[in-house]
């Protein structure tokens, strides 16, 4: 994980990402990968990770072979102490987008925009 927060950091501050945004993305891409490691299918799986910076945005991308499943899907006593993991990406980024390529597996994109005012303090 030490890579990817590492990959992380240098994406964000090459987009400009403010050290508190950059610091929630880094958190959000540590928890899609995490999912992806647990979840993402057989043992020896690929993990692919990638970032791409556009004028606005900073898109951070993790795709895995496993097949994604709504948190409601699992149950209810593993939801006591897991299935936070898509809340906080959520919480944390501007966008979250899951898919399903054609090829299989699972695309988690989070997305950080560049220009988002801080947000205030919680009293």
């Amino acid at each position: 994980m030490k890579t990817v927060r590492t990959f992380v950091e240098e994406a964000a501050s090459a987009a400009g990402l403010r050290q508190d945004r950059a610091f929630d993305l880094k958190v959000a891409a540590s928890e899609a990968c995490a999912n992806a490691l647990e979840h993402g299918g057989n043992a020896g799986s690929c993990l692919q990770v990638s970032a791409a910076g556009f004028e606005d945005r900073l898109e951070f991308e993790v795709a895995d072979g496993g097949a994604f499943r709504l948190p409601h899907a699992v149950d209810h006593m593993q939801r006591a102490h897991r299935g936070l993991g898509l809340p906080l990406m959520v919480a944390l980024t501007d966008e979250v987008r899951i898919s399903r390529p054609a090829e299989g597996g699972t695309r988690v994109t989070l997305i950080m925009y560049a220009d988002r005012p801080p947000q205030a303090p919680l009293t």
